[in-house]
């Protein structure tokens, strides 16, 4: 069994790597891993860490969303969806358990984490320079990088949504094995700042932007660095737009119009964004409690009512919130709305210690910079992927494996 646990181990350490080639490799690997652990907690007899309060909560959520799903107009479909989802929080457990009971699996993932991160990061920018990666790849959208993701426009989520996990692993490897690594991180955060808006996802972008803030208002270790760092990035990225148009059309002319402002008018997101959002919200008011069920906003918005006038039919209404409150109802969407607020009140607290009690803790720097990434992807106002999409939530479940959510010592 030791054996086994040591290939599903190595397996979680590639996954940052899996997640390049798409869903498939990925999430076999979450789930192979969730079974194994189910199995594996099983035999020893040993549920010490599936009690937390993450977890208990999340199958709170779950048992919501299969209720929704339910009493879809698609059932079948729904449950596609809703019975799998439980692997994550599994999956999550898991990694965990990982972190505290597996020698050197911190490290090992650290450290490789790192090197594929920055891989990624080098690849991009030939990608920008050359107009195809090192592998020979050429985007396939104009003013658009994709590195080694092919076709696929999700490097800028990539190096956005785990840039918390990335930060963390570095602050972890100069304190336990490098220290000298520490001075290499002021180079990598312009780096990444620069690559990101070269990216041309403004929704990626906009998740940096809040994530560099919470950096410089929570972690102590790193608010000057950050501060500085940023100041240099801000610059870099106002020279390369006023010498590059194709940039400056896609991030900042297009944005303008989306927003309203090339005619003196204010829109908080694009106007094919709002009609998603009104479209979310009818549906959401036709099923307050439960909601139409996951994966349904595709099968409701194709319906007569909403063909015509301020509504749009798409996969998914590209906001979390929104998905969530019209796919799972108010019941589904209370869990969302506790993890945010459970969340703030963490950073409230940060904030009074370090700032007013001067009483600087290094170990919540470590867990803030987890709870920034999971921040984001909560974040009201910024536009979304699909919740149920497995890569997506992939990228939104993998960093929380590293939180601390309790202390284990001696199966206590």
């Amino acid at each position: 069994m030791n054996s086994i646990l040591n290939f599903f181990s190595y397996l979680v350490i590639f996954l940052p790597v899996a997640l390049v080639t798409g869903p498939f490799i990925s999430d076999l690997i979450v789930s192979t891993s969730a079974i194994f652990f189910i199995f594996y907690s099983i035999k020893n007899n040993n549920y010490i860490y599936f009690n937390n309060l993450f977890f208990k909560l999340f199958i709170v959520f779950w048992i919501c969303i299969i209720v929704s799903a339910s009493f879809s107009n698609e059932i079948l479909v729904s449950l596609k969806s809703a019975v799998p989802y439980v692997r994550f929080p599994i999956f999550v457990v898991f990694v965990l358990f990982l972190v505290h009971e597996t020698k050197d699996f911190l490290r090992k993932f650290t450290i490789l984490f790192v090197i594929f991160y920055c891989l990624v990061l080098v690849d991009s920018y030939f990608q920008f320079i050359f107009g195809f990666n090192i592998l020979g790849f050429e985007s396939p959208v104009k003013n658009r990088l994709s590195s080694f993701f092919g076709d696929e426009m999700v490097v800028g989520s990539f190096l956005s949504r785990l840039f918390p996990l990335v930060l963390f692993s570095i602050l972890y490897l100069s304190k336990k094995y490098f220290q000298n690594i520490k001075y290499l991180s002021p180079i990598l955060l312009i780096l990444v700042d620069v690559i990101i808006f070269l990216s041309g996802e403004r929704t990626s972008f906009g998740i940096l932007l809040i994530i560099n803030f919470g950096f410089i208002i929570l972690i102590s270790q790193m608010k000057y660095i950050r501060i500085v760092t940023f100041i240099i990035s801000v610059i870099l990225i106002v020279l390369i737009s006023i010498s590059n148009n194709k940039v400056k059309d896609r991030m900042i002319d297009q944005t303008m119009k989306d927003i309203g402002l090339k005619e003196n008018q204010t829109y908080l997101f694009s106007t094919i964004h709002q009609d998603h959002y009104e479209t979310a919200y009818k549906i959401f008011k036709d099923n307050i409690l439960i909601g139409a069920g996951p994966k349904m906003f595709r099968y409701e918005c194709s319906k007569k009512e909403f063909q015509s006038g301020k509504y749009s039919c798409t996969t998914h209404p590209h906001h979390l919130h929104l998905q969530i409150l019209s796919e799972t109802g108010v019941l589904g969407y209370l869990f969302v709305l506790g993890t945010l607020f459970w969340i703030i009140k963490i950073f409230i607290s940060t904030i009074y210690l370090n700032y007013f009690k001067k009483k600087f803790n290094e170990n919540s720097d470590f867990q803030n910079c987890i709870l920034i990434g999971v921040f984001v992807n909560l974040f009201p106002f910024l536009p979304s992927g699909n919740f149920f999409n497995n890569w997506l939530s992939i990228l939104y479940f993998l960093p929380l494996g590293f939180y601390q959510f309790k202390k284990i010592k001696n199966g206590n």
